[in-house]
C-alpha cells in the first residue's frame, strides 16, 4: 500500500489487489459482527403516544425496550462498546440502552461507505478515491478494525504490542500482528494526508 495523499477535495491511496480483498474482508467481517449481535428491537407498544403529552411518549419509550441490555461477551464488541460506567451496572446499562443502537447503526453506516469505496478499485485496479466529507467514515472504520484485532490478540498495551511483534512468522498471530500494524499505518497516513 502506497500512503494515502491528498489530492484537491479527494484523500486517494494506491492498494494491491490483495490489500483490496483483505480490507474488504475484514470490513465485511466487522459489519457482519455488528449486525448479528444487535439486540432484536422490541415490539413497537400496542398505542400511538399522545404527542402532546410528554408523559406518554415516556411511556411509549420504556415499553419499546423493557429490558436492560447487558455488557457484551464477545471482547471485541467489549472493546467496541466499552463499559461507560463499570462501577455503577445500572448506569452502565441504561447507557448502553440509549446509546448501543445508535452507534452501532453508525459503525456499520461508515464501514458500508469503505465497502463502497473499496468496491469501486474494482480489486485494485483504480486507486481508492475518498471524498473529504467522508474521510472520517474511513477513519472511525480503521480503528474500529484495529480495536477488534487488538481485542482478538489481547493488546491492552505498547507492550503486549511490542512483544507480538516478535512473534516468529509461523506463529498464526503474526500474521494478524501485521495487519494491525498494516492498518495503522493506512490509519496515520490518511491522518496526516489531511
Amino acid at each position: 500500500m502506497r500512503r494515502f495523499e491528498r489530492r484537491g477535495k479527494k484523500v486517494v491511496a494506491t492498494l494491491e489487489p490483495e490489500e483490496v480483498q483483505l480490507l474488504a474482508s475484514l470490513v465485511q467481517q466487522l459489519i457482519d459482527l455488528l449486525a448479528d449481535s444487535e439486540p432484536e428491537p422490541a415490539a413497537p407498544p400496542p398505542a400511538a403516544a399522545d404527542p402532546d403529552d410528554p408523559f406518554a411518549l415516556w411511556e411509549r419509550d420504556l415499553q419499546a425496550e423493557p429490558d436492560q441490555p447487558e455488557e457484551p461477551d464477545d471482547p471485541v464488541l467489549q472493546r467496541l462498546f466499552p463499559n461507560a460506567y463499570p462501577h455503577d451496572a445500572r448506569a452502565s446499562s441504561d447507557f448502553r440502552r440509549f446509546t448501543e443502537r445508535e452507534a452501532r447503526a453508525a459503525k456499520i453506516a461508515a464501514a458500508r461507505l469503505v465497502l463502497e469505496h473499496l468496491a469501486a478499485t474494482r480489486d485494485g485496479r483504480h486507486p481508492v478515491k475518498v471524498p473529504l466529507t467522508e474521510v472520517d467514515a474511513w477513519l472511525k472504520t480503521l480503528n474500529n478494525l484495529r480495536l477488534s484485532i487488538a481485542a482478538r490478540l489481547r493488546i491492552t498495551d505498547a507492550e503486549t504490542a511490542e512483544e507480538l511483534g516478535q512473534l516468529p512468522d509461523d506463529d498464526p498471530r503474526a500474521f494478524m500482528y501485521g495487519v494491525y500494524e498494516w492498518l495503522a499505518f493506512a490509519q496515520e497516513t490518511l491522518v496526516n494526508s489531511l
